[in-house]
């Protein structure tokens, strides 16, 4: 960010400010004008796609050094493409796309680090979307999961998911058949807990869910975990 931020306009200066977001809070909305760059100095976002069918889909969680409205810019488009819910409390970095996109016009060093960053990360995500396809239902659970507990900060001795079978189903993109039965394999092994039909992530439970996703995601073997069976 230093190096980033050494030749800014004065522009840029002047008008960024730097905002408190407290948690669960939407400060981008897709759809809407692309008016300014959002840059997250501290604490998690997620974003979340607002496909045709209106239903909501959380999909990668962010963190700090990650800017927002800057892909669409830099591709013309007037309004943003996904919304941005703050997961935790954070503190957020907003600038004017106007300033912004005159400081990249101007300063060659900057515009080709926020390049070369935006492209190694549409490459991984790219990556990440190809892999996640391929998973069986109770891998693309467990990603799920991990995700859902570790947006705790600090992580919790466990984690309780308030949220419907319903509500879980739609977020992963599951039927509700296929989210039971897989709910049903990770509780027979011992990864999560049902307590009144709530999942229930223990510590342990996470740790262990974690080490798996890993070591698939890397194409090693896990003992113990793996099925060859295909999901709907």
């Amino acid at each position: 960010m230093e190096r980033l931020f050494q030749n800014c306009t004065e522009d840029v200066k002047y008008y960024m400010t730097l905002t408190e977001i407290e948690a669960d809070q939407t400060f981008i909305k897709a759809g809407t004008d692309c008016t300014h760059i959002f840059i997250v100095l501290s604490g998690k976002v997620t974003g979340v796609e607002w496909p045709v069918d209106a239903r909501a889909y959380p999909f990668k969680d962010f963190g700090p050094g990650d800017f927002f409205g800057e892909i669409e810019c830099f591709a013309g488009l007037e309004h943003y493409r996904i919304s941005i819910v703050s997961s935790t409390r954070c503190q957020v970095l907003s600038i004017p796309v106007s300033c912004y996109m005159d400081w990249m016009r101007m300063d060659v060093e900057a515009l080709f680090l926020r390049t070369q960053e935006n492209i190694s990360s549409l490459i991984a995500q790219t990556a990440e979307a190809r892999k996640y396809l391929f998973l069986e239902g109770k891998d693309r659970l467990m990603t799920h999961l991990i995700r859902k507990f570790e947006q705790r900060q600090p992580l919790p001795a466990a984690l309780e998911l308030k949220k419907t079978r319903s509500q879980l189903a739609d977020e992963i993109g599951f039927s509700i058949k296929t989210l039971n039965r897989s709910v049903g394999k990770l509780a027979e092994l011992g990864l999560i807990q049902l307590r009144r039909g709530k999942i229930v992530i223990s510590r342990e439970g996470y740790q262990q869910m974690k080490l798996y996703v890993e070591q698939q995601v890397n194409g090693r073997n896990f003992t113990g975990y793996h099925s060859t069976e295909q999901e709907e």
